[in-house]
């Protein structure tokens, strides 16, 4: 009888990155439903009728905006370290060591809030700081595990698991909020067991975060399980990657501005990658990407309760809808890019580019359209085909790096994160102070600020993006006798200590951008 394979290992790191990112993105957005329940408009049934009731929290909508939006602060400032602890301690550790971090500070936000809105700010900003390396670790694995031909498909099912942390985060989060448990002494309105939902989503990503430690593995070299022929396959079919730890020097892009001699101990070409046209395509893309998401995640159950009149449990199912579309879509888009006559065919260019257009411009449309809906069902339809369609950017800007620079993906993202969080920051403390009246005449402006902002973003990758391997992707040029750092592609003949030079086969631009 023959013995039968274990199931293949990159796909097993896959999935469990699809699982990971799920509970990560309900830790992240399930304080954006708990604020319906919390400080929204909420009832009381009594006997057969209901009632409109004072919330729990008397928070003012700037109150709200900056509850929501203080996750980010932390996730700023940990974005680009994020990189440097990734190659320091290893992906597999930043992320399993992150989530566990993350789900006792879930648990715990009901205190935080009880404590006062400063200790829920600073809960929320530390939540921050430990989501923030997640991302670029997560990019470092896949620079180990995802053979070039195959980034699109391995990375679009694992990327998809947000979009389920927020289908999660919303609909059973509703669920929860109303039937669930943990509501305070003397709370007895709709939705007054919201505590439950942080219980119930701490206790779920802790149990991932220890399978994480059980069956996650670094690299293909250090997996027990794996089959030989896969192991030989993935290693012949990658580009290079920083292998390396990072030191502090490394990481902060501000190298780039001091002196040649400096900039030769650094071994990330930061002057090239801030000077890159299509580093700031994916940059401006994923800012504004981030922007729209971040306006629905945050401000879309505070839309459809201010405007609608929707309660805790009818927002919660509402806006399940639209990240089922959207992780329906990116998975599908994933797999279509893995086909052999799509690689065939398209340079990874124009699929980065195809994709992103597409998953930016209709969306736009859509969103406009949402602010003048009639109904909250026509208001859902139009957010729910924006969405979906908008997870498409995810395979477009959200894994170039790997195209651009595999060796430093997890640095890359680490930069556009710090970027795209900006995005996070200002799209619910601008929302609130829009909203101030919450009329549907504010959200109709609301709306086509998010619509503009998201095709500038596409246009801008449009016409400087690219899916070509950049020019300083294997490492950092040595300085040329006059003092100054050489700016022309490496050879052989002219190789840095610091520089692992790629294979001759490799496409390499061979002039700066």
């Amino acid at each position: 009888m023959a013995t039968l394979r274990p199931p293949m290992a990159r796909w097993s790191l896959s999935i469990m990155g699809f699982f990971g990112f799920m509970w990560l993105y309900a830790l992240r957005f399930n304080i954006s439903q708990a604020m319906v329940a919390m400080a929204g408009n909420v009832t009381i049934d009594i006997g057969n009728e209901t009632f409109p009731t004072d919330p729990e929290f008397d928070w003012s909508k700037d109150e709200q905006g900056l509850i929501q939006s203080s996750f980010f602060w932390g996730y700023t400032v940990m974005a680009l370290p994020g990189g440097w602890l990734a190659g320091r301690f290893g992906g597999k550790r930043v992320i399993g060591v992150a989530m566990l971090i993350n789900s006792v500070l879930c648990v715990v936000t009901p205190l935080a809030a009880q404590a006062g809105t400063g200790v829920l700010m600073m809960l929320r900003v530390i939540q921050g700081f430990a989501q923030a390396p997640i991302y670029p670790s997560m990019h470092r694995l896949w620079g180990k595990w995802a053979p070039q031909s195959e980034v699109g498909p391995l990375t679009g099912v694992c990327y998809a698991g947000p979009y389920i942390g927020n289908i999660m985060a919303y609909s059973l989060g509703g669920f929860l909020s109303v039937h669930g448990f943990g509501a305070h002494a003397g709370q007895n309105y709709n939705g007054a067991n919201w505590p439950s939902m942080f219980y119930v989503f701490g206790a779920g990503a802790f149990l991932w975060t220890v399978l994480w430690f059980l069956i996650a593995f670094e690299s293909p070299s250090s997996h027990p399980w794996i089959h030989h022929s896969e192991r030989d396959y993935i290693k012949s079919n990658l580009r290079p990657s920083h292998e390396e730890p990072y030191t502090l020097l490394d990481i902060f892009p501000f190298v780039a501005c001091m002196s040649p001699e400096t900039r030769a101990r650094c071994r990330i070409p930061w002057r090239a990658i801030v000077l890159s046209r299509p580093m700031w395509a994916i940059n401006i893309s994923l800012l504004t990407f981030d922007y729209g998401m971040y306006m629905l995640m945050t401000n879309g159950p505070e839309f459809l309760n201010e405007v609608f009149d929707q309660d805790v449990m009818q927002t919660g199912l509402y806006l399940a809808l639209p990240y089922l579309a959207m992780w329906i879509v990116t998975t599908l888009a994933g797999l279509l890019l893995g086909m052999s006559w799509v690689k065939d065919r398209f340079s990874f260019t124009v699929q980065r580019k195809l994709v992103n257009t597409v998953g930016s411009i209709i969306p736009a449309g859509f969103l406009i359209w949402t602010g003048f809906a009639a109904t909250a069902t026509q208001a859902v339809a139009f957010i729910t085909v924006s969405a979906g369609l908008s997870g498409m950017q995810m395979l477009g800007a959200g894994v170039n790096h790997l195209d651009l620079a595999p060796k430093y993906a997890d640095v890359l993202m680490g930069f556009s994160n710090t970027c795209a969080s900006l995005g996070g920051i200002l799209a619910p403390y601008l929302t609130s102070a829009l909203t101030t009246d919450k009329t549907a005449h504010e959200w109709q402006r609301v709306f086509i600020l998010t619509s503009s902002l998201v095709v500038v973003g596409s246009m801008v990758y449009l016409f400087l993006g690219s899916g070509q391997k950049q020019w300083w992707a294997d490492g950092v040029p040595a300085p040329s006798p006059d003092g100054d750092v050489d700016t022309q592609p490496l050879t052989n003949s002219s190789r840095s200590p610091y520089v692992d030079v790629e294979r001759e086969e490799d496409e390499v631009l061979k002039e700066p951008l």
